[in-house]
């Protein structure tokens, strides 16, 4: 999978999983990998110019394809971003596999830039990606005018339950994440996918922010 040309980047990686109650369960022994996304920037090519991996684990055999990329995960030479790391790093392992490689968390990245976000703003992927004061200094696309970043499921798949009268509730519902992968296919690999782009547009900028903030460090 990884070419000469791909081994010397940062990978971003990133999993959706289901069956799992995050207010009530943590990742161990709990939690089933429907999908997970690899992407290496805009200078890897895994094929048609392809810089970004996304498979599909959901179905029958799923957890079979998922061990063929035990090369990747636990290749420790390999550089590894992640956000909110000892999430997918359980949930992986619950397969059997050992990550390595591990090079940046960017929540972690985050809070050390700015450790009072947890009242203005937070931490989540969806937060850091949406402000402009911590993506500016991400280099976009040209023809890229509006900041594009990690979008919630509420956003986008997110319905309005229906009345016993028929008419449209206030209250919004959000189909479980295996029927939205079958369902909303299209649309669901964008979203998905793009939670690894957007991961790896945030290390690269909160790492240029905190290359060039001071730091003290026993009097020095």
């Amino acid at each position: 999978m990884l070419t000469t040309q791909n081994r010397h980047l940062v990978h971003a990686c990133d999993t959706e999983v289901s069956n799992i109650d995050v207010n009530q369960e943590t990742p161990v022994d709990h939690g089933e990998i429907t999908c997970f996304s690899i992407y290496s920037g805009e200078d890897a090519n895994f094929g048609n110019g392809k810089s970004c991996i996304w498979v599909d684990v959901l179905d029958a055999g799923g957890g079979n394809l998922l061990k063929e990329f035990a090369p990747f995960f636990e290749d420790q030479s390999i550089k590894k971003v992640w956000h909110n790391y000892s999430f997918d790093n359980h949930v992986i392992k619950n397969y059997g596999l050992e990550v390595s490689g591990f090079h940046a968390d960017t929540m972690h990245m985050a809070r050390l830039w700015d450790s009072s976000r947890r009242t203005m703003g937070g931490y989540s992927l969806e937060a850091l990606t949406g402000d402009r004061n911590i993506m500016q200094r991400t280099k976009w696309r040209k023809e890229e005018k509006e900041l594009i970043g990690k979008t919630s499921m509420k956003t986008i798949f997110g319905k309005k339950k229906v009345k016993k009268d028929g008419s449209e509730g206030k209250m919004i519902t959000i189909a479980p994440v295996e029927e939205l992968q079958r369902d909303e296919r299209k649309l669901w690999i964008f979203y998905s996918a793009l939670d690894a782009i957007s991961t790896l547009r945030l290390y690269k900028s909160l790492k240029s922010k905190l290359s060039s903030m001071s730091w003290v460090f026993d009097g020095k």
